[in-house]
C-alpha cells in the first residue's frame, strides 16, 4: 500500500512538473486588416507600425532573407564623457536578415567576413564552420498572405552594446552604466525609401558614479540611440583591395574563393561609390557626396566649411570625377530629416568636456567596402582653440599685435584644415604620419611654397602649427591645400585604373596610426612616423621649437595679464607653450633604438631594404638632444618673475558643482617639478620597454659591429646623463629636478632586477644589476667626501639605500629559485 501511494505521488508530480514546465501556446497571429485596425502607419523601406503606445515592423515575405545594414548610432551626447550624436562606432555595421520559422521571425546577424561563390562547396562549408549572431527571436503579432507584423521591442534593448562604451567614462569598473529597462521607450520613429529610423530614449544608471559629472544627476544619464535598418546596395559597386602602400581604411574578409593566394585575409579598401565608370574622360559624378551643413554651425563658420569641402573636387577632377562634392545648407523645411540615410551630415557638437576636435563619421557596406553615409562632427571647441594659439604662441613668437581680427582669421584657418582633414576620411583615407618628412624647414619658411603644397604631404597628417621664431620667414601657420599626397591617393582610390604606388618618393610615402609614438611600448619603430612634428629633420625643428618656446613661456609677463585683469590669462599661456615645448624635449625618444621602415615592395624603383637601421651617430645624437632638454636641471629653469604670476582665481561655487565649473589644480601655481616628473617617467618607461631593449638587443645579430647602438650603449649613457659624476661629487651640484629624476632612476632599475616587465631581456637585466652595482660603490665613495651638506648627504644615502635594497632583494630571488 505504501509503495502504490509512493507511485502514485510521484507520477503526480511528474505530471505537474511537466504541466509547469510546458510552455503555453503562443496565440496565433492576428488577421493583418484587423490588426492595422487604429495604428498609424509609417510607409517607407520596412513600414513601421505604431499602435496602443508601441512599435511594429511590418515585413513582406519578400524581404525575408534580405540583406539589410544595421547600425547603432547616437543621437544625443554626454558631453565629452562618451559617444558624440552621430557617432557611429559603438558597434561597426552589420547585415541584419529577417528570417521566418514557423509562427516566429529570428532577427539574425550572418556571418559576412568570408568571401565564396552561390553554390559552392565553399559556401557549403562556411555556412558549417562560421558562426552567426541572434538578435532577437519574435513571435508573429499579425499576418496576411504576403505580410507580417512583429515587435521592435529588441531595439529597447543594448542592441549597439553602449554598455561597452560607457565602462570608459567612469574611473572603477564597479561602479559602471546599466541600462534600465524600465525607463526606456521609443522616441521617434521614420521610415524612408531607403532606410527605417527607430530612435530610442534609453536611461543609464549607475548606484556610485565616479566620473560624468555634467549631469543633474549622474546616477541617471539619458541616451538617445538611433537605430537604422539601412537597404543594402545592390548596384554593381566593384570593390578595390587594399594596397599597404596607400592609406585607406579597410574592411577586412576572408576569401575562400579559391586557395592560390597565401592567405585568407583579404582587405577591401573603403571608399564612396560615384557611379560606374567605363571611361577615364571627365565626366559628372552619378552619384556625388551631398553634404548637408547641420543648422547649429554658427553661421560665422558655414562658408569656410563649405570652401573646405569644396577643395575636394580638385583631386577628383584629376581623376575624371567632376562636381564630386556638393554642399547645401540644412533645409528649414519640417518636413525634411537628416536621419535620412542619403544625407550626409556636417554637425557643431558642444560639450563641456572636449574629446576631440572633430571626427569623421562613415557608415560601410561591411560586405564589400562601399560607404553609404559620412560626415563629420565638429566640437565648437575648435575655433575657441585656434584663437588661443594665436594669442599665446603666434602672435608673442612672430612679435605680432594681438587683435581679434587676427585672432578670428587665424581660427577661420586652423578650422579649414579640419574639415580637410576629417573630410578627407569620409572619402576613406587613413592618418598619414609621415607626411611631414616630405618638406624641408626651407621650404616650410616659404610663403609661395606652402601656398601651392601646403606644411606636410597631406592634410591627413596631424601638423602642429608651422611656427618659426620672429625674424625667420615664416610659410602658411597650417594646412590649407591638398598636399601631394592627397592627390596621389585619390588617383589610386578613385581613379578608373588605380595608379602604381610609388611609396619611394617622400611626397607620397604613408605611414599611419600604428606606426606613431603614441602606440606606446616600443612597437613604433620608425622615427619619421610621429604626429605634431614637421620637416625631415624633426630633431633639428624641435630643438628650435624647444628654444622658442622656452623663451616664450620666460617672457609671459610681457604681456599678459592686461591691466586690470585677473592673473588666470598668464597662466593659461603658459601651459599652451608648455604644451608645445614638452612635446620637443620628449620627441627624441622615439628615434633611440629605432629602424626606418619602408613599405616599398620587391621590384618598385628605388626601394630600400625593409627595415634600414638609425645609426649609431644618429641615436648618440638623439640621446644628447634628450639629455640637455629632457632630463637636465637647467632646460626646465623659468623666469622666477613669470612663475609667481601663474595662478588662477578662486570662484564660490555650489556644493555639489561638477567639475567642469570648478576643478581647481592642487597647486596655487604651475609645479614644473610634476610636470617634468611625468615627462621623464613617460621617457624612461619608454626607452627601456621590453620590445626596444629587445630589438636593440638583436641588432647584433642583423648588423655589423659599430653600426647601431648597443645595450650598453643604452645603460651607460644614461647612467652618464642621470648620475653623472657622483663619486667625484656631482650630486652636490644637482638641484630637485636631477634629484629627482636620480631617485626615479635608481627605482626603475631596481624594479628590472627584482620585478622585469615580462619580455624583458636577460642581458638588460644583467645591465641592470651592473648600474645598480656601480651607484652603490659610487655613492659610497661620495659620502666619505668631507663638507656635504644635509641635502646632498639625504640624496646620496636615498641612492645607497634603492641600490642596496635592489641587490639584496634580487640576491634572495636568486637563493629561492638555487636551494
Amino acid at each position: 500500500m505504501v509503495r502504490r501511494l509512493a507511485e502514485f505521488i510521484s507520477a503526480a508530480l511528474v505530471a505537474i512538473v511537466l504541466t509547469a514546465a510546458a510552455p503555453s501556446p503562443a496565440p496565433a497571429p492576428t488577421a493583418l486588416e484587423a490588426f492595422m485596425k487604429g495604428a498609424t502607419i509609417h510607409p517607407g523601406l520596412i513600414p513601421i507600425v505604431d499602435k496602443a503606445g508601441k512599435t511594429y515592423l511590418e515585413l513582406s515575405t519578400a524581404q525575408f532573407g534580405e540583406d539589410f545594414i544595421e547600425t547603432s548610432v547616437p543621437a544625443s551626447g554626454m558631453g565629452g564623457f562618451g559617444p558624440a550624436p552621430g557617432e557611429p562606432y559603438i558597434a561597426p555595421a552589420r547585415i541584419l536578415h529577417f528570417e521566418r520559422y514557423g509562427e516566429t521571425i529570428v532577427l539574425r546577424w550572418p556571418n559576412t567576413y568570408a568571401l565564396t561563390a552561390n553554390g559552392s562547396a565553399q559556401r557549403a562549408g562556411v555556412e558549417q564552420s562560421l558562426p552567426n549572431s541572434i538578435v532577437a527571436v519574435l513571435p508573429i503579432e499579425a499576418q496576411d498572405g504576403e505580410h507580417v507584423v512583429i515587435s521592435a521591442a529588441p531595439f529597447l534593448g543594448d542592441v549597439g552594446n553602449l554598455a561597452d562604451t560607457l565602462k570608459y567614462a567612469v574611473k572603477n569598473p564597479a561602479h559602471a552604466y546599466h541600462i534600465d529597462a524600465t525607463k526606456s521607450f521609443f522616441l521617434a520613429t521614420k521610415a524612408f525609401p531607403e532606410n527605417d529610423v527607430l530612435r530610442v530614449d534609453q536611461t543609464w544608471t549607475s548606484a556610485d558614479p565616479d566620473l560624468v559629472d555634467n549631469a543633474p544627476d549622474p546616477r541617471s544619464i539619458e541616451v538617445r540611440i538611433t537605430y537604422n535598418l539601412i537597404q543594402a546596395p545592390n548596384d554593381g559597386y566593384v570593390p578595390r583591395v587594399y594596397d599597404p602602400r596607400v592609406g585607406f581604411f579597410s574592411q577586412p574578409l576572408l576569401d575562400f574563393r579559391n586557395d592560390t593566394r597565401l592567405q585568407r585575409t583579404i582587405d577591401y579598401i573603403i571608399r564612396w561609390n560615384f557611379g560606374t565608370r567605363t571611361s577615364s574622360a571627365p565626366a559628372n559624378a552619378a552619384n556625388p557626396v551631398v553634404y548637408y551643413l547641420s543648422s547649429d554651425i554658427p553661421p560665422e563658420y558655414r562658408q569656410t566649411v563649405r570652401d573646405a569641402l569644396l577643395t575636394w573636387n580638385k583631386a577628383f577632377a584629376k581623376v575624371g570625377i567632376l562636381n564630386a562634392i556638393k554642399v547645401e545648407q540644412q533645409p528649414s523645411d519640417p518636413s525634411w530629416d537628416s536621419d535620412d540615410i542619403r544625407h550626409n551630415m556636417i554637425r557643431w557638437v558642444d560639450t563641456s568636456n572636449p574629446a576631440y576636435g572633430a571626427q569623421a563619421e562613415i557608415i560601410d557596406d561591411p560586405r564589400t567596402g562601399e560607404e553609404i553615409n559620412v560626415g563629420v562632427n565638429f566640437d565648437a571647441a575648435v575655433p575657441m582653440h585656434g584663437r588661443l594659439d594665436y594669442k599665446y604662441a603666434v602672435a608673442p613668437a612672430r612679435g605680432l599685435p594681438d587683435s581679434l581680427a587676427a585672432e578670428n582669421a587665424f581660427a577661420q584657418n586652423l578650422l579649414r584644415s579640419v574639415v580637410l582633414h576629417e573630410s578627407g576620411h569620409d572619402f576613406g583615407l587613413q592618418h598619414n604620419f609621415i607626411a611631414h618628412e616630405a618638406y624641408s624647414a626651407r621650404q616650410l619658411q616659404s610663403k609661395s611654397f606652402t601656398d601651392r603644397y601646403g606644411i606636410a604631404s597631406s592634410v591627413m597628417e596631424y601638423a602642429p602649427i608651422n611656427l618659426w621664431p620672429k625674424g625667420t620667414p615664416q610659410g602658411d601657420y597650417v594646412q590649407l591645400v591638398l598636399g601631394p599626397y592627397d592627390y596621389y591617393a585619390i588617383q589610386y582610390g578613385y581613379g578608373l585604373v588605380p595608379n602604381a604606388p610609388n611609396w619611394t618618393n617622400p611626397w607620397f610615402r604613408f605611414a599611419s596610426d600604428e606606426d606613431a609614438r603614441e602606440f606606446a611600448g616600443g612597437h613604433s619603430i620608425d622615427p619619421r612616423v610621429q604626429t605634431f612634428n614637421l620637416t625631415n629633420d624633426p630633431l633639428a625643428w624641435c630643438k628650435t621649437q624647444a628654444a622658442m618656446y622656452h623663451g616664450l613661456m620666460d617672457s609671459v609677463n610681457a604681456r599678459f595679464p592686461e591691466r586690470g585683469m585677473p592673473y588666470d590669462e598668464a597662466r593659461a599661456a603658459f601651459v599652451t607653450d608648455m604644451s608645445g615645448y614638452l612635446r620637443c624635449v620628449y620627441d627624441p625618444v622615439h628615434t633611440i633604438g629605432g629602424e626606418y621602415l619602408s613599405r616599398a615592395q620587391r621590384g618598385d624603383p628605388g626601394a630600400l631594404a625593409p627595415l634600414t637601421p638609425v645609426t649609431l651617430a644618429q641615436d648618440r645624437d638623439a640621446w644628447d638632444q634628450l639629455d640637455a632638454g629632457l632630463f637636465s636641471e637647467a632646460a626646465w629653469h623659468f623666469n622666477p618673475a613669470v612663475l609667481d604670476t601663474l595662478t588662477y582665481s578662486e570662484i564660490s561655487v555650489p556644493l555639489f558643482s561638477a567639475k567642469w565649473a570648478y576643478d581647481p589644480a592642487p597647486h596655487h601655481g604651475v609645479s614644473i617639478l610634476s610636470t617634468v616628473g611625468a615627462a621623464q617617467q613617460s621617457a624612461l618607461a619608454e626607452l627601456f620597454s621590453p620590445i626596444r631593449l629587445q630589438r636593440i638587443d638583436e641588432f647584433s645579430l642583423r648588423y655589423p659591429p659599430g653600426k647601431t647602438m648597443t645595450l650598453t650603449d643604452l645603460f651607460d649613457w644614461t647612467r652618464a646623463g642621470i648620475f653623472g659624476d657622483i663619486a667625484g661629487g656631482a650630486v652636490t651640484h644637482e638641484g630637485p629636478v636631477r634629484r629627482n629624476l636620480q631617485t626615479m632612476y635608481a627605482t626603475f632599475l631596481g624594479q628590472m632586477v627584482t620585478a622585469p616587465r615580462p619580455g624583458t631581456p636577460g642581458d638588460a637585466q644583467a645591465l641592470a644589476r651592473l648600474q645598480l652595482e656601480d651607484l652603490r660603490s659610487d655613492t659610497s665613495a661620495a659620502l666619505s667626501r668631507r663638507g656635504l651638506d644635509e641635502m646632498t648627504r639625504a640624496q646620496l644615502e636615498s641612492l645607497r639605500a634603492i641600490a642596496e635594497q635592489s641587490l639584496s632583494a634580487r640576491a634572495t630571488i636568486g637563493t629561492s629559485l638555487h636551494p
